[in-house]
């Protein structure tokens, strides 16, 4: 199933979807030119719009790297959805140089196979969400999305069970606090809401945060997140589905 049409197919007038997201600014890379021009007009019909005007959190629709690159360093996106095949270039060589344009941009790569090779690959570009496109339509897609707008990571399920504990690297010295903290992040929670879970003060929440981040010599939640779910100290995200209703 291709990524683009399954994501047009969740993107219906006043879904779910269209309203988580109402505040981004969207880039949208893929590799067939016709299914990245469908999705422009696709956002244009939904917004009531003319077919020389933009909808306001579109910032574009591409199919190679170095036309994606450009409209994030013109246009400011917030959020990049891409898939591994482009017509030039890769996605998840894409995700890499725009994060070093972008640090805080976030990013959801749909993966075409499972290999385990793949995954790690996908893994170390520290992608936001990282979803297989043969899971299109099982829910994970608003489930990733929830998530990434909360700040927070989603690792498809079944991508962190083939990667759970395939990386075996000295024991980083996390406390049982520290690691209750990280299997909530993992989950997808934001401070408050672990802080909720664990009965802990929000900023108890992000003290223990930066000793994880210290001691794993990780950037942020995601990064470590997921560096722990392949050392296998924290359980991988089980299927974090939205309400069927």
């Amino acid at each position: 199933m291709d990524a683009v049409q399954s994501y047009l197919a969740y993107a219906a007038p006043r879904g779910a979807l269209d309203r988580l997201l109402e505040h981004e600014r969207i880039l949208f890379c893929c590799q067939s030119r016709l299914l990245a021009a469908v999705w422009v007009r696709s956002e244009r019909a939904r917004s009531k719009l003319g077919d020389d005007e933009m909808p306001e959190r579109l910032v574009g629709a591409c199919t190679t790297l170095g036309e994606a690159l450009h409209l994030i360093a013109q246009r400011s996106p917030t959020l990049l959805v891409t898939t591994q095949l482009l017509e030039s270039g890769s996605g998840l060589d894409l995700i890499v140089e725009a994060k070093r344009l972008v640090p805080e941009l976030r990013s959801l790569l749909f993966l075409q196979f499972d290999h385990p090779t793949l995954l790690e690959e996908a893994v170390r570009t520290h992608s936001d969400g990282i979803l297989l496109e043969s899971e299109m339509g099982s829910g994970h897609l608003m489930a990733a999305i929830r998530i990434i707008s909360q700040g927070g990571m989603y690792l498809e399920p079944r991508i962190a069970r083939v990667l759970h504990g395939s990386r075996r690297l000295n024991d980083p010295g996390l406390t049982r606090r520290e690691l209750e903290v990280m299997q909530q992040v993992v989950m997808g929670l934001n401070d408050r809401e672990i802080g909720a879970v664990l009965h802990l003060a929000t900023d108890t929440i992000k003290h223990h945060l930066k000793q994880v981040y210290h001691k794993l010599n990780a950037h942020n939640r995601t990064r470590a997140a997921i560096a722990l779910v392949l050392m296998g100290l924290i359980e991988p995200p089980h299927p974090l589905l939205p309400d069927p209703s």
